[in-house]
């Protein structure tokens, strides 16, 4: 459900609305019988911009792993 805020109201908070919108995705404000929505803009990353993973081992390890994998028995 969406939270609607009179217009008085949103500007007398507007961090309030900010952060709801940012909690909720978005906030409608009501002014002159009309509805205005206001939600955060997505950001513009990439899918595959993921954060890491931290499995405990050192580069030198996983470069170490990388060279046995790659050697010919």
């Amino acid at each position: 459900m969406t939270t609607i805020y009179s217009y008085e109201k949103a500007k007398k908070s507007f961090d309030l609305v900010f952060k709801k919108a940012t909690l909720d995705g978005k906030v409608a404000i009501r002014k002159d019988n009309k509805l205005y929505i206001l939600m955060p803009a997505s950001k513009n990353a990439s899918p595959l911009d993921i954060e890491g993973v931290d499995l405990g081992i050192s580069s030198k390890d996983i470069i170490d792993f990388i060279h046995e994998s790659r050697r010919v028995k």
